[in-house]
């Protein structure tokens, strides 16, 4: 292939990428998450005041988003001065290195193959079904900070590989600091990489480099990730979001165990024997070993059956189904070529649901294992280029495939992208925080006619969905805040705004009386009911025309 058509067609195949990752991104899916507003209030607090919504100046976690890394709200803030604070702003980052991860799983697969004869066609087809990818299109579409991470270790892999090669000291360096950079982007490669560097250097150090640049990567490897990890542990601050999702905080494996052993006790089981099946090693590993299980199942990797529920596309799964025997035929390909890359390659995508298994909610997990890629990709690439193989040498079976791939490629893309623009705004809507912005801009209408407005905390997290959609100044939010000692700042008033735990705020007793106050407007969750004495100012639906809340008041 000479070099004109191969730039043609990366290029096109870039192109689409960023397409299918920015094409109505503001709009679709539609609505923040409470997630998202928190990476983007934060990332308008640091833009404005050097400073997050809590007051902190310059800090590598958020305070308000317990304690999670804050890469993501810096990579935002150049989008959030150019196009101002929106969904599509905040989402650009995600969008765009997303996008650039496709040209970067270009160069890694081509590195990682650079004596296989057909390395370009096998480079061109793997950044092919990353660009096509549900999953990584999915994710990269929000503000997540996976989809950062993703870009950043591909990166850093293509370095350190090119380095083996080229024996430029820098790009050691350089990866090193890549890898270290995603342990302060997301909570996954806090997990992975400490297994996943050590693959990585086993995998491909070179023999004649080993002796003299292994104490040189130890070293690296202990100050960029493993002492950073450390400190990140020993902090009851920096991991209280590793402790809260945890599986050791989770009730359901503790009351298992509880149960087997009041069992015993009916049945006067010795203690000895009690303890030695009934003990929180084996426990603890079951629950593992079932969560890591569930992230290659049938039902998650291709049904709609993914967690968390946000990201959920109706009726279809997170890789086209067409890609269960390209990923068979793969592994058996490398098999067959390369011991070495199958090695590193199934070993990338076994250890990327480690993180994901050891915690207790939304498993399995969509997001925590996105990381999976490009090493997926690259595989599925390996088993299509395996079947092209094989078509040159029959020509009625080539003839046969020829004719039927393009239109299963086709036919899938096309019913993930009906399924994702036409049903996804309108299939489970709650769970992504669907009718704060409709509320946001109703409020702020009539509130300039009321001296409070208390707002129910029914949905989730009312305070940052208002503070990002007024984009209420971060200075006077600090000021505000700056001598509260609460921790929960998903609730937190400001300004006019008083945020309650009920559902309805505005009732009326059993005597039919109204229990408000007056001057004050409300917003009642949508379950209650309507009364007459009250009035009603405004209905807020979601996409699915359910309705989310009521704005009324007392007059």
């Amino acid at each position: 292939m000479n070099n004109r058509l191969k730039l043609l067609i990366i290029s096109l195949i870039v192109l689409l990428g960023f397409f299918l990752r920015f094409y109505n991104l503001g709009q679709v899916p539609a609505a923040l998450h409470r997630d998202e507003a928190f990476l983007g209030y934060n990332s308008y607090s640091l833009l404005k005041t050097s400073r997050d919504m809590n007051g902190n100046f310059l800090p590598l976690h958020l305070a308000s988003f317990i304690y999670s890394p804050a890469g993501y709200s810096y990579l935002s803030i150049p989008f959030i001065m150019i196009f101002d604070l929106n969904s599509f702003s905040v989402r650009f980052a995600s969008a765009f290195f997303g996008s650039l991860t496709i040209l970067i799983t270009f160069f890694l697969a081509r590195e990682l193959f650079y004596k296989f004869r057909s390395k370009i066609w096998l480079s061109l087809l793997s950044s092919f079904f990353l660009a096509i990818s549900p999953w990584h299109i999915n994710l990269s579409r929000t503000a997540t900070e996976n989809t950062v991470v993703v870009f950043s270790i591909s990166l850093a892999t293509l370095l350190y590989l090119i380095w083996i090669r080229k024996n430029s000291l820098y790009l050691l360096f350089l990866s090193f600091i890549l890898f270290s950079l995603t342990l302060f982007i997301y909570q996954a490669p806090r997990a992975f990489l400490p297994f996943f560097i050590p693959l990585l250097i086993i995998s491909f150090l070179a023999p004649k480099l080993a002796k003299k640049r292994m104490f040189l990567i130890v070293v690296l490897f202990l100050s960029t990730i493993i002492i950073p990890l450390l400190l990140i542990f020993s902090s009851k601050n920096l991991s209280l979001r590793i402790r809260t999702v945890s599986i050791l905080a989770g009730s359901e494996t503790q009351l298992t165990l509880d149960e087997q052993i009041r069992e015993d006790g009916v049945e006067k089981t010795s203690n000895f024997i009690t303890r030695i099946f009934h003990n929180k090693l084996i426990g603890y590993s079951n629950e593992v070993l079932s969560n890591y299980s569930k992230h290659f199942s049938y039902s998650f990797l291709f049904t709609d059956q993914g967690l968390p529920d946000r990201y959920r596309v109706p009726l279809f799964g997170l890789l086209y189904l067409f890609e269960l025997p390209f990923l068979i035929l793969g592994v058996w390909y490398l098999l067959s070529i390369d011991k070495k890359n199958l090695f590193f390659l199934i070993g990338w995508i076994l250890l990327a649901p480690i993180g994901s298994s050891l915690t207790f909610d939304d498993v399995p997990n969509l997001q925590r294992t996105l990381i999976i890629f490009p090493a997926l990709s690259i595989v599925s690439a390996l088993g299509l280029l395996y079947i092209l193989s094989k078509v040159n040498k029959d020509k009625l079976f080539g003839k046969i495939i020829l004719g039927i791939l393009p239109v299963i490629f086709i036919f899938s893309i096309l019913s993930y992208l009906h399924q994702y623009y036409i049903h996804v705004n309108k299939y489970r809507p709650w769970y992504r925080n669907d009718g704060y912005e409709k509320l946001a801009k109703n409020v702020n209408s009539f509130k300039s006619s009321y001296e409070k407005v208390i707002v129910t905390n029914r949905e989730s997290a009312p305070t940052i969905f208002f503070l990002f959609y007024n984009k209420y100044n971060p200075k006077a939010f600090q000021e505000e805040t700056k001598n509260t000692t609460m921790q929960d700042f998903d609730r937190i008033n400001f300004g006019k705004f008083e945020f309650s735990q009920e559902e309805c705020p505005l009732k009326v007793d059993k005597n039919g009386l109204i229990v408000g106050e007056k001057d004050t407007l409300y917003v009642n969750s949508g379950l209650c009911k309507s009364f007459t004495q009250a009035r009603e100012l405004g209905i807020i639906t979601r996409g699915d025309n359910s309705v989310v809340f009521r704005i009324l008041d007392t007059r």
